[in-house]
């Protein structure tokens, strides 16, 4: 079967990335959103919204001047999903890095923004079928209390949500969310750790609610895991009506960030000591989940090519 597929570049300028140089983390995946969603436009021939992402690595750093190809291929389809694979690579002269990595699943829409049949078939593998099972395992498992009510160390990121953020069917477009999600789990990780960060992954998040165009949005970011020099800070996505005051969880996720010194390399943190139950239990399952990460990376980068 002819595989589909798509590619884009994009010039690392001075206004993509941070004080110290490096590509912002939050840019970086919103162009890999962006290529995803390129290819899904072509496959659904008409609206879609980001579903769900299982993962995204971020390899490399990008730098000023640096230029990225980023290749989106879709894996699998259902009814109205697509499953697709995004590869980023820097290309420095005739080579290319292999640079980040990313699994998303996109779902086709109708002018309310409900599912609609597509008009592809991409027979899904065994191994997609497990990764939807999963997806929809982690729906139902998704715990809505907020990390003020529990969390150590957490802050919130609160901002309206205007149409230059929105996508065309009147929703926040996913990219602009990572954008806004890595800020705002960037600034926690600053302060717990009193330095420079840099994102280095970031974990599944499954988008149970949209966020409208109009809507207050509110991210609660909290501190959940710490290592010697790298930390995993929660993230958990709120849209709130502002005429009503409803409160509505849109995503969880967890980013993970390496703390670094003036001349980008590892410096050690503190540890956190979790103050009760439900902290000590997120702060095991994270060091369990870190095991995986590190595996599922290091089988991505023998396993992609650029």
């Amino acid at each position: 079967m002819t595989q589909i597929k798509t590619e884009t570049y994009y010039n690392v300028f001075p206004w993509h990335t941070n004080h110290f140089g490096s590509l912002h983390g939050g840019i970086y995946m919103s162009w890999m959103i962006d290529t995803a969603g390129i290819l899904m436009s072509s496959i659904s021939q008409g609206n879609y919204l980001l579903a769900s992402v299982d993962y995204i690595y971020l390899f490399k750093p990008a730098r000023l001047g640096d230029v990225l190809r980023v290749e989106a291929k879709a894996n699998a389809s259902w009814k109205s999903s697509v499953e697709i694979e995004v590869k980023s690579c820097i290309k420095r002269g005739d080579k290319e890095e292999l640079a980040a990595a990313s699994l998303m699943t996109y779902v086709a829409v109708d002018e309310n923004n409900r599912p609609r049949k597509l008009n592809i078939v991409i027979p899904p593998d065994s191994e997609a079928e497990e990764r939807k099972l999963k997806r929809m395992e982690r729906k139902k498992a998704m715990d809505p209390e907020e990390p003020s009510k529990f969390a150590t160390f957490y802050k919130s990121y609160i901002r309206t949500i205007y149409p230059e953020h929105g996508f065309g069917n009147g929703i926040l477009y996913a990219g602009k969310m990572y954008t806004m999600l890595d800020e705002a789990l960037a600034i926690v990780a600053k302060l717990y750790t009193k330095g420079n960060t840099f994102t280095a992954s970031a974990g599944p998040a499954d988008f149970i609610s949209p966020v409208k165009i109009g809507d207050i949005l509110e991210i609660q970011g909290f501190v959940q895991y710490t290592g010697n020099t790298s930390l995993d800070v929660g993230g958990k996505v709120y849209a709130i009506n502002h005429y009503t005051g409803e409160k509505r969880l849109a995503t969880t996720t967890t980013f993970s960030f390496v703390a670094i010194d003036d001349n980008a390399k590892p410096r050690p943190i503190p540890k956190l000591t979790p103050s009760n139950e439900k902290e000590k239990l997120l702060f095991e399952l994270s060091s369990k989940e870190r095991e995986e990460r590190i595996k599922m990376s290091k089988k991505l980068q023998e396993k992609l090519m650029c």
